[in-house]
């Protein structure tokens, strides 16, 4: 069965430097700002000015996160059931259910609710290219019990689990095992999908995980999408994709990816890609493996918070227009930069870059790189840059504010540089340089933050840390930390992505 990834307990797991299985809420009450046991986005306890951003957020484009505990027909609809054992030939009720999710799909009417019972399930002809296409708009498909209904080809010929087409579609609760090609895909071409859900889901042993249709290309393929709790694991090239798009309105949440490291089967692409769309949020997400970019959004607005990206071959997170980075921890990424951003509008917030690219030569972070006279502005609050390859190097078009933030360990000795303005690090100037000229305050060049074991990816640090208490609130912060705890829990706010509990 598939555990619920409820992340905020798992990050609490990873970061003591053990891939644990996730675990279930009832292991643990869940704080203020969880919704459905997941930390998620604007429902519940969680509000938009719980989780403030620079760059602005059409929370109200998402498709809604409803309970499965509320999934009812619509007007006219029904409730179907599938099990094991049952028969095409039943009235598909609790009691006479029907037998396969083939003819439960192709029977569907706008409003049905279908319940799938535990079990193993097949769908299609063996041959077909897909397995099963949801093409009927307004309708639930869910399994009875998350992760007791697994989907499986039927034959050698099927390459796709899931095809979605239609709007206001949500499929929730099961394991998609074994496709060779992909899972899932959405979208289409002719107009943009809307209203999509995919949530507590399991999709493993494929070449890609999920990803949108191919088709389109002049017109959004998705126009409103909520991804929820969802675990790609075993994938080999691609994890969760919009490579054609544009998709806008895309919110991505407590989602785990996980790549095959470099194995020699991985095709060297990214963990999460957005090749083209606007209003996007990753959320709540761990990605590992890829053989290239952890997340790459070529979005015009884009919000990574509460994230966990390590052990990528490139990248850790890219933007290609204005966006946040917030409660974020990437470590063990490698070449070009760990974080890259195009030209415009951005603010790295309570995060941690840590050992980027090392032994090459690489910055940690890149700012209009390819763009240098383009103008933007970047600011850097709160945040730690330890032991990378190279320096954060800012474009000179862009304006600059850096505050309450740590520099320490840079393998080629400099760790800022914001070209042809300053250079911090040892071969240049102290961080002073950068304050002198307005660019800053109450920052640190040369302070180990003591982390608890880096070798071993805890970046946590105990009370004697210089992190502690350190930062600053004078800039808008989200409520809690990337455990979902309170963010302010002490005389001050902590650099980095949590918020150490107060002793004594």
């Amino acid at each position: 069965m598939i555990p619920r990834l409820h992340l905020m307990i798992v990050l609490s797991v990873l970061i003591a430097g053990a891939l644990s299985a996730p675990v279930t809420a009832q292991d643990t009450p869940p704080p203020t700002g969880i919704c459905d046991g997941v930390v998620c986005g604007p429902c519940g306890s969680f509000s938009p000015a719980s989780f403030p951003t620079l760059t602005p957020i059409r929370w109200g484009a998402f498709p809604a996160n409803v309970p499965r505990e509320r999934y009812a027909p619509a007007e006219g609809g029904r409730v179907l059931y599938v099990a094991p054992g049952g028969s095409d030939a039943a009235a598909g009720t609790a009691n006479a259910p029907l037998a396969t999710l083939t003819y439960a799909v192709s029977m569907a009417r706008p409003g049905d609710v279908i319940w799938v019972a535990d079990g193993t399930y097949s769908a299609g002809l063996p041959d077909a290219y897909e397995a099963l296409v949801l093409d009927t708009p307004g309708v639930i498909l869910a399994a009875e019990h998350i992760g007791g209904a697994t989907l499986v080809p039927a034959g050698e010929g099927q390459r796709l689990g899931l095809r979605v087409t239609a709007d206001n579609v949500t499929v929730d609760g099961f394991v998609i095992s074994g496709f060779p090609e992909v899972g899932i895909e959405f979208g289409r071409g002719d107009s943009p999908q809307g209203g999509l859900v995919l949530k507590h889901l399991l999709v493993e042993r494929s070449q890609e995980g999920i990803r949108a249709t191919y088709e389109g290309g002049r017109q959004p393929v998705v126009d409103g999408m909520l991804l929820y709790d969802v675990w790609l694991r075993q994938i080999a090239t691609i994890g969760l994709q919009c490579g054609q798009g544009p998709c806008d309105n895309m919110r991505w949440e407590a989602l785990r990816v996980e790549m095959p490291a470099g194995d020699g089967e991985n095709s060297g692409a990214d963990a999460i890609a957005l090749e083209s769309g606007d209003n996007i949020v990753v959320f709540n997400a761990e990605v590992s493996g890829s053989g290239a970019d952890g997340i790459d959004l070529k979005a015009d607005h884009a919000v990574v918070g509460n994230v966990m990206v390590h052990d990528v071959a490139r990248n850790g997170i890219k933007l290609w227009g204005d966006g946040d980075i917030i409660n974020a921890l990437v470590y063990n990424t490698g070449a070009d930069a760990a974080l890259v951003f195009k030209a415009g509008s951005y603010r790295i917030l309570n995060t941690i870059v840590a050992r980027h690219a090392w032994g090459e030569h690489a910055y940690a972070v890149t700012v209009a790189y390819d763009d240098p006279a383009e103008p933007g502005h970047m600011e850097i609050v709160n945040s730690v840059f330890y032991q990378n390859a190279g320096a954060v190097w800012i474009a000179p078009g862009h304006d600059l504010d850096v505050r309450h933030s740590l520099f320490y360990g840079a393998a080629n000795g400099m760790e800022l540089e914001w070209a042809g303005r300053v250079e911090i690090g040892e071969g240049g100037q102290s961080i002073g340089a950068l304050e002198a000229i307005g660019a800053g305050a109450n920052n640190w060049d040369s302070a180990d933050p003591r982390f608890a074991d880096p070798d071993a990816g805890d970046y946590t640090w105990g009370a004697d840390s210089p992190l502690r208490d350190a930062g600053t609130d004078a800039v808008p912060l989200p409520a809690f930390d990337l455990l979902g705890r309170p963010r302010v829990s002490g005389a001050a706010v902590d650099l980095g992505p949590w918020e150490l509990p107060e002793t004594g």
